[in-house]
């Protein structure tokens, strides 16, 4: 029994999904969050909803280097030469920071999308 004016299932599920940023506006948050420093590109990985991983690094002077990752929420299967997935709870990009030894030495979440926009951490 269905009631005039309600919507169908498909058509509600269709409306709540989540939207999936571009390349492009990848690329324009790293740009922004990097304020015009060079980097160089990691892996970068597309399925068929589009880019689900990219990776950039940022080097220092001194040897150091950021590596920034930008991963789309969801669960992917291992990448070649790895044996676990990546889980990702939300779309986002988050940061590592490497010392000349390329020891880790912590790292935050610096943006999110969420409704359909970037939004950057402090």
């Amino acid at each position: 029994m269905t009631q005039e004016g309600v919507p169908k299932k498909e058509e509600s599920l269709e409306k709540m999904q989540e939207s999936i940023p571009t390349a492009e506006e990848v690329r324009a948050v790293f740009e922004q969050l990097l304020s015009g420093k060079e980097f160089e590109e990691g892996r970068k990985h597309e399925d068929e909803k589009g880019l689900w991983l990219w990776e950039i690094v940022v080097k220092g002077r001194d040897g150091s280097y950021s590596e920034y990752a930008y991963v789309r929420k969801g669960r992917y299967a291992p990448l070649p030469g790895k044996s676990r997935g990546i889980e990702a709870r939300d779309t986002a990009v988050c940061v590592a920071f490497y010392d000349a030894d390329g020891m880790p030495g912590g790292g935050e979440t610096v943006a999110r999308f969420e409704e359909g926009a970037w939004k950057l951490l402090p």
